[in-house]
């Protein structure tokens, strides 16, 4: 049964493995930490999946990261459906409320009225049920989510109150890594695109944002997740971009 409340740390202390923990403070900021995270999280409380989504402003929600222990393609699946349908996710309408309030969410796949998000996030990809951290801040919003796969069962009441003790690390952590990430990437990202609006005034601001997160290092895949728009829309934007600029592709742009 879902259910959403407003967050509270579990009374009590919960044991963590000091090397889990030394990992996790270790890879914040490192391009392995959503891996580590999951490492944590299934040690801890024994999750199957995790994912990490930003938002601010108005715009859609940001992947952060995913993985799963379920092999790669179920975290591209899970990743793709949620931006195909984050507008029906209750967790996505909390971060959009940016009333600077934390909230707790559990739902299960039954829970989801939405048949097109039930079968892209849940279905195809194996998941049972998801447990939520959810901060609504008006300045930058955040969920990080734990799930169980139906072949491990759906978190006991005990798992719940164990994931609810440890979020403050776990947000404390994920906080840590995305300001590393925002910083590191961010600031690549919006000087290239300076540079490419400053030589290449007919490109578009969409053709823009493609080109500089191409020249930062990004897939295809990685682009639409993060502009909230399809991989074949970032293709097709990519394409005019070269175009525009009059370059044969990847290697002429990383040379601008």
């Amino acid at each position: 049964m879902s259910s959403i409340q407003a967050f509270a740390p579990a009374a009590g202390t919960v044991d963590v493995p000091a090397d889990a923990l030394a990992a996790l403070v270790r890879d914040a900021g490192a391009p392995r930490f959503i891996e580590t995270l999951l490492a944590f999280c299934r040690q801890s409380i024994g999750a199957d999946f995790v994912s990490v989504f930003a938002r601010a402003g108005a715009g859609g929600p940001r992947l952060v990261g995913t993985a799963t222990t379920t092999g790669p393609d179920n975290t591209r699946r899970a990743a793709e459906g949620y931006m195909q349908h984050y507008a029906s996710d209750v967790n996505f309408a909390l971060m959009a409320r940016a009333d600077d309030r934390t909230y707790m969410t559990y739902q299960t796949a039954a829970d989801i009225t939405s048949v097109g998000y039930r079968r892209a996030c849940y279905d195809r990809t194996g998941i049972a049920d998801r447990l939520s951290y959810v901060r609504a801040d008006r300045h930058g919003a955040l969920s990080i989510s734990v799930y169980r796969s139906r072949r491990s069962g759906r978190f006991s009441e005990r798992d719940c109150d164990r994931t609810s003790a440890l979020m403050p690390i776990l947000v404390a952590a994920v906080d840590r890594h995305a300001a590393a990430d925002r910083a590191r990437g961010c600031s690549s990202i919006e000087q290239f695109e300076r540079e490419l609006a400053r030589r290449h005034r007919a490109l578009t601001a969409r053709e823009r944002e493609v080109a500089a997160r191409v020249k930062a290092g990004l897939s295809a895949r990685q682009i639409g997740l993060d502009l909230g728009i399809a991989e074949t829309t970032v293709i097709s934007h990519r394409k005019n971009a070269y175009a525009r600029m009059g370059l044969g592709g990847l290697r002429e742009l990383l040379q601008q």
